[in-house]
């Protein structure tokens, strides 16, 4: 299991009721999943599938959005930051 630093931005962290948690996973999945039974499907739909996720979720592992990874099956590494934000739009 890798040590994994979770950091919450704009909406996402008011449904959380913290800037940042850290926690040891294996992947990507394990910390959805994970999240969204700790802090509610405010933040994470439960059982998300990767286009589902991203209508609710824009999600950065160490500045790579998940889209350019492995999406959920992306492995984490001790010290890897997760950063989770509300959709972006705008025009």
């Amino acid at each position: 299991m890798a040590k994994v630093n979770v950091k919450f931005f704009a909406t996402v962290r008011e449904a959380a009721g913290t800037a940042s948690t850290s926690m040891d996973v294996d992947d990507l999945g394990s910390l959805i999943s994970y999240l969204s039974i700790e802090y509610g499907l405010a933040i994470v739909p439960a059982n998300s599938d990767l286009g589902a996720l991203s209508d609710s979720l824009v999600i950065l592992v160490n500045g790579q959005n998940i889209r350019q990874l492995k999406g959920l099956e992306t492995p984490l590494a001790d010290g890897d930051e997760v950063s989770l934000f509300p959709p972006i739009s705008g025009g």
